[in-house]
């Protein structure tokens, strides 16, 4: 999880980390899977990694995979390690203040990729607005990873004078592990970066990804993309 400070705009955001690393420059050879790791991904290795996690969203998916027939089971496991369906993980949201927006991708029949962005509009003096952008990939309903950016800031006046933002990367997926390489806000803007490294050999290269959500006084824009 990445989290800003509140921030003036054009400020450099003051970014923690908990949970998960920052891949700094002399890090970069981690971003590729250890010699010893395993070649693929099994059932057996992904209840493992799930029961281990031991969160209420790890607890979900464990229970849902387990639901799924031996044949889901493995088409699931499948796409998992699929460094394509990851470079495809991609969304976009627009709307205005106040209103909810959100849509679906599907890769397969049985992946897609959702977008969700919420909005309020709180009735304070400085009419402060909070939106919160997510894009989510599913594998047969089941979430495997999301990422959530949410900014609050003032709408009265001239509109936005400091923006609070925060970011989070939810990573279910047992072949890739998430490495935090970059959250900033800057402008009305609010940006995260991040790579999922390979920790199974069928999966190949790391990922990079980029999400942001741009903010005005009328409505908002949020986007997730695959760098490399």
């Amino acid at each position: 999880m990445f989290t800003s400070a509140a921030s003036r705009l054009g400020a450099a955001a003051i970014a923690t980390v908990a949970g998960l690393a920052v891949l700094a420059p002399a890090a970069q050879a981690a971003e590729r899977a250890p010699a010893d790791t395993a070649v693929k991904l099994t059932a057996a290795g992904y209840t493992k990694y799930l029961t281990a996690q031991g969160t209420p969203e790890a607890k979900q998916v464990l229970k849902r995979f387990l639901a799924l027939g031996r044949g889901q089971q493995t088409v699931f496991l499948k796409d998992l390690q699929d460094r394509r369906i990851y470079q495809a993980f991609q969304g976009r949201a627009k709307g205005t203040l106040g209103k909810s927006v959100s849509g679906a991708a599907s890769y397969n029949k049985e992946v897609r990729f959702v977008s969700k962005a919420t909005s309020v509009v709180t009735k304070d003096k400085n009419r402060t607005a909070t939106v919160r952008f997510t894009v989510t990939e599913q594998i047969f309903g089941i979430p495997v990873t999301s990422g959530t950016i949410t900014v609050s800031y003032p709408t009265a006046g001239q509109g936005p004078k400091k923006l609070t933002a925060s970011a989070k990367v939810t990573n279910l997926n047992a072949a890739v592990a998430v490495k935090g390489s970059g959250f900033s806000a800057k402008g009305n803007t609010a940006q995260n970066s991040w790579v999922a490294v390979p920790q199974v050999k069928s999966f190949g290269k790391p990922v990079q990804k980029k999400q942001q959500l741009s903010v005005d006084r009328a409505g908002f824009v949020g986007s997730l993309t695959t760098l490399r």
